[in-house]
């Protein structure tokens, strides 16, 4: 799934904007990287993938987009398509976000499944959490993941970005024997020039490799441009 902190960023933009010929902006953005990794664990066998998406913000706070990136599960899905759209705004240094994301996996529709995200962000800290009554296609246990980030700029054009979440599913062993619910982690320097921006992040989770693939501990590199 999308990062959605320039998304975010975008729509507060806009609404503070306060000019009448600025009253909403598409943007798109293309990302090659060495490994999709979604809360930690690998989408791609640990192999690379192409992604891009294209965004609708307007000043008003609401948006949408749509996002995709090739995946590799060992089944017929190849590609995932993420739908989504929101609210965003902010109550003084207080910026909120309250969305919908839909997850479709071409070729296997029955692991197609939806969440609700709210987030908040103060300053440099970010925080909140997804939730899921299907997780993973219909029938599916409730999952519920909560997170909390922190970002910081260390020079210009350098940055530093910290997560930690928690994915609380309601099933035993669901990822394996003895592997339910799961931390992930990651820490991305960031660093932009020429209008592209570069990452190296360093992820992970508390599962069993050798249980569930592609949990281990692991760099990620990272190009993209935003169009």
């Amino acid at each position: 799934m999308l990062n959605k902190t320039k998304l975010t960023t975008l729509v507060a933009a806009l609404a503070l904007s306060g000019a009448a010929s600025v009253s909403a902006e598409i943007s798109g953005n293309v990302t090659l990287v060495s490994d999709y990794s979604f809360r930690g664990i690998s989408q791609t066998g640990e192999k690379g993938a192409i992604q891009g998406g294209f965004d609708y913000a307007a000043e008003s706070g609401f948006y949408a987009g749509v996002w995709a990136s090739n995946v590799e599960f060992g089944t017929e899905s190849s590609t995932e398509m993420d739908y989504y759209f929101g609210y965003a705004g902010a109550v003084g240094d207080l910026g909120y976000d309250v969305g919908y994301i839909y997850f479709d996996y071409e070729g296997d529709a029955e692991f197609d499944y939806q969440e609700y995200a709210v987030g908040f962000s103060y300053g440099d800290i970010s925080f909140g959490f997804n939730y899921s009554s299907e997780y993973l296609g219909d029938g599916g246990p409730d999952f519920l993941y909560p997170y909390v980030g922190y970002s910081m700029a260390l020079t210009e054009g350098l940055s530093l970005d910290l997560h930690y979440g928690y994915s609380d599913i309601d099933a035993s062993d669901f990822w394996g024997e003895g592997e339910d619910s799961y931390s992930d982690y990651s820490a991305t320097l960031g660093f932009s020039a020429g209008g592209v921006d570069f990452g190296l992040a360093f992820v992970g989770t508390s599962l069993d490799d050798g249980i569930v693939a592609g949990s281990d501990d692991r760099l990620v590199l990272s190009v993209s441009k935003s169009l």
